[in-house]
């Protein structure tokens, strides 16, 4: 049995309206069929990328599900419901068997009386009116999630029927009533997280594909469920947190953990980086339309990142390069001479701003989901270097944010040593096992044997003269040595040198140079005979 609404109604205060007091609307068209079918595709390969933290984490790891989610036609149907200030928790591939039905159930994550969810259910093959989503109407007001309700009363919730449901929804509410939303192909359908629902798949044209995914008000807290049965009493788990990705407004609001968007996949194929060794000399030439230039050193791809690219920067006295804004890859900004002023906001609109001040020498760090940019206040040029990369994912509670670094130069001893470096930080990012920075002195005649890292490393030369990969390189120095690449140093010059030295270490190549699947089994090899090693001597 099922009760059809009226015709859909245009976003608007009629959609507004109907949402509130029905917890659902009529079918909204979205997708083509090709974007249907290459949906489906992206969520179903074998090689598809693994959900971060639990089984709802796809739109943070897959870029194809985190463009549909993202697309300003659900934006602009979400704001009227949930405000400007929105996050993605939620999203996965929901599969329906012919004849087959899903229970019906309130969303655990979302049944708190008080919270502002919405979900987006989209068919993506053999949706229809006979396969696909059923609500009790009005039943997100009912303060209580169907579970508890079915729980209290006794009632076999894998058996229920839409007929005994409706009986019991309407000893709660006599207007509620069980009604489907008929959603075809490329239709979406918007619901309250708090709704009585149940799928269903009574059609002919076999396994029905859809996608879900779940958006919450950013202030509205999302728990992670300690089991995936849903069953009443609720389990909840305080660790890992629900990864969320900011889709509308600004992250100051948010209770939530954000991460970064996902990256797209690269539209061409970029270059292999191996090794780098540049010599920039300071003063680099001004733009004098646009007061900003850059000067590209090198971009590409290396055996641990999928993209690293870096280029100098020169930025006209009182002027920026953009407003704040944000981009997939992290980024390090190095100040190599001028006077300029850091900004951080929540928005590119400059909410809630706060800028630093920078000298020559000092470093920013900026994660993919911090707004950002930088100002000129001196009296002349400004020029600094930016290198930008992506890694994998790292599925971290703490990441590395935001964070300006500043180092004093180290007080020379008078015999010093050959070799001196000074720890600046080291700490997980969202891309990379751990982000490492120090500063070395090198000695004249001082250096080190040729060999290789299992991590990616670039130098800022800031003082001196010092010779690797057959190169020369004076102030400033650009050098990049990938994963795996042999390389020595040698200071050739007659007085200290002086670099700043970046490890990235990630996760697509474990620390002893395996990947990180070899590394994992090896990990697990050694400790299976370090257990067997331990039984035997208990065993004696």
């Amino acid at each position: 049995m099922s009760t059809q609404l009226k015709d859909a109604p245009l976003p608007g205060e009629s959609f507004v309206a109907d949402f509130h007091q029905f917890g659902f609307c009529k079918p909204f068209p979205l997708l083509s069929a090709d974007e249907c079918a290459a949906v489906e595709h992206h969520l179903t390969r074998p090689d598809r990328p693994r959900p971060l933290s639990w089984f709802k984490g796809h739109a943070v790891t897959n870029p194809a599900v985190h463009e549909v989610a993202a697309r300003p036609e659900i934006i602009a149907l979400l704001q009227p419901l949930l405000g400007d200030d929105i996050v993605l928790w939620g999203a996965g591939l929901i599969r329906r068997a012919q004849n087959t039905r899903q229970v019906w159930h309130s969303d655990m994550e979302t049944s708190d009386p008080n919270s502002r969810a919405v979900s987006v259910w989209i068919g993506l093959r053999n949706a229809s009116r006979l396969s696909g989503l059923r609500f009790v109407t009005g039943s997100h007001h009912f303060g209580r999630p169907a579970q508890e309700v079915m729980s209290g009363l006794n009632v076999d919730r894998f058996t229920l029927s839409d007929e005994r449901m409706q009986e019991i929804a309407q000893t709660m509410d006599p207007a509620a009533h069980v009604a489907d939303a008929a959603c075809g192909n490329g239709e979406m359908v918007l619901f309250d997280g708090r709704i009585w629902h149940a799928g269903y798949n009574d059609g002919t044209a076999g396994t029905r594909y859809a996608l879900l995914l779940q958006y919450a008000a950013a202030d509205n807290p999302i728990p992670m469920p300690a089991d995936t049965d849903y069953a009443w009493p609720w389990k909840t788990k305080d660790t890992p947190r629900v990864p969320t990705i900011l889709v509308s407004g600004s992250p100051r609001r948010s209770v939530n953990r954000i991460v970064p968007a996902p990256m797209r996949p690269l539209k061409e194929r970029l270059p292999m980086i191996t090794t780098v060794a540049n010599s920039v000399p300071l003063p680099l030439a001004e733009d004098p339309v646009k007061r900003w230039r850059a000067y590209p050193q090198f971009r590409g791809r290396t055996a641990a990142l999928t993209t690293m690219a870096c280029h100098i920067s020169v930025l006209s006295a009182g002027h920026r390069p953009h407003p704040p804004h944000i981009h997939e890859e992290e980024e390090l900004l190095v100040l190599l001479d001028g006077d300029v002023e850091a900004e951080l906001a929540d928005d590119p609109d400059g909410t809630g701003s706060t800028r630093h001040r920078m000298k020559p020498g000092m470093f920013n760090y900026y994660p993919a989901t911090q707004h950002h940019t930088i100002h000129n206040v001196g009296a002349g040029p400004a020029t600094y270097l930016m290198l930008k990369w992506h890694g994998g994912f790292v599925d971290s509670e703490t990441p590395l944010a935001a964070r300006m670094f500043e180092h004093e130069p180290a007080v020379v001893p008078a015999q010093p040593k050959p070799v001196a470096q000074k720890v600046l930080f080291e700490q997980t990012t969202h891309s990379l096992n751990k982000l490492h920075a120090h500063l070395t002195t090198l000695q004249p005649g001082a250096g080190y044997e040729p060999h290789a890292d299992p991590y990616d490393v670039a130098i800022v030369l800031l003082s001196g003269e010092i010779e690797t990969v057959g190169q020369r390189v004076r102030p400033l120095g650009v050098i990049y040595y990938s994963a795996g690449q042999l390389h020595g140093m040698k200071n050739v010059g007659a007085t200290p040198a002086t670099y700043l030295v970046f490890e990235f270490h990630s996760p697509l190549i474990a620390s002893d140079g395996h990947n990180g699947q070899s590394h994992r089994k090896s990990l697990m090899q050694r400790l299976r005979r370090r257990l067997s090693s331990i039984a035997k001597k208990l065993r004696r």
